[in-house]
């Protein structure tokens, strides 16, 4: 299931990208994937993951939810937002390396407690996670498509992109096998805090001048409700 896990992480953002080459898909149906997936991510995150990961860690596991939450806070400071399908970068601008880095980072982290094969075979959460890194990616190769950036190099960041939420699964797996699974679950903690705040981000700013949008509100709930049904 691991492996399974590392290739899907790997050839998802590979796959956005080559969508954005050939497609170059509408910003219209950016926004829906992200309002569907963010929602469905939350759902996830709050009807499963919290509840038993509070249960068997205990309340020392908020800290490492709250650290999450604002370690996306600093992040995002760098990456300006691609992570919920943010692409304000200006044509010939190229991207910045700190943005790419922070981008890499996020997936690092994200990646770790994936090494624990509980997560890896929780199909909600893998599923839920798995649907913020497509738009996340499609946001990312847009971006690098609008600033200029060669064809090699484009696909060379994205590369770099793919392989580390799989190096953090590998990291994973070599200190979760050294600290057993406190260390892992601690991952976790730290993984769900920055998925809290994309997700909750995405919901109310996926939309132009944050206005409420019917087509919108309908991917949200449809989300919504697949992760409750997902979960129960």
């Amino acid at each position: 299931m691991t492996l399974t896990t590392v290739l899907a992480f790997f050839l998802l953002p590979m796959l956005a990208g080559a969508l954005v080459k050939v497609l170059r898909p509408e910003a219209k149906w950016l926004r829906l994937l992200l309002s569907f997936s963010g929602a469905f991510l939350l759902g996830v995150v709050f009807l499963h993951m919290l509840p038993e990961l509070y249960a068997e860690e205990g309340s020392h596991i908020g800290f490492w939810v709250l650290g999450g939450f604002l370690l996306q806070v600093v992040l995002e400071f760098f990456s300006h937002g691609i992570e919920h399908g943010h692409m304000h970068f200006h044509g010939g601008k190229a991207l910045p390396v700190v943005t790419l880095l922070s981008l890499c980072l996020h997936s690092f982290a994200e990646g770790i407690p994936f090494a624990d094969p509980e997560v890896a075979g929780d199909l909600p959460f893998l599923l839920g996670v798995l649907l913020h890194k497509m738009p996340m990616a499609i946001a990312l190769a847009t971006v690098l498509l609008r600033s200029g950036t060669g064809g090699a190099s484009s696909w060379i960041m994205l590369v770099t992109f793919a392989l580390a939420a799989p190096s953090g699964i590998g990291t994973g797996l070599l200190i979760g096998g050294q600290e057993g699974h406190g260390f892992l679950h601690d991952m976790l903690g730290l993984a769900i805090g920055m998925l809290l705040h994309i997700s909750t981000t995405i919901i109310f700013e996926s939309a132009p001048d944050h206005r409420f949008n019917a087509t919108r509100f309908v991917a949200v709930l449809l989300g919504a409700v697949l992760a409750a049904l997902s979960v129960h």
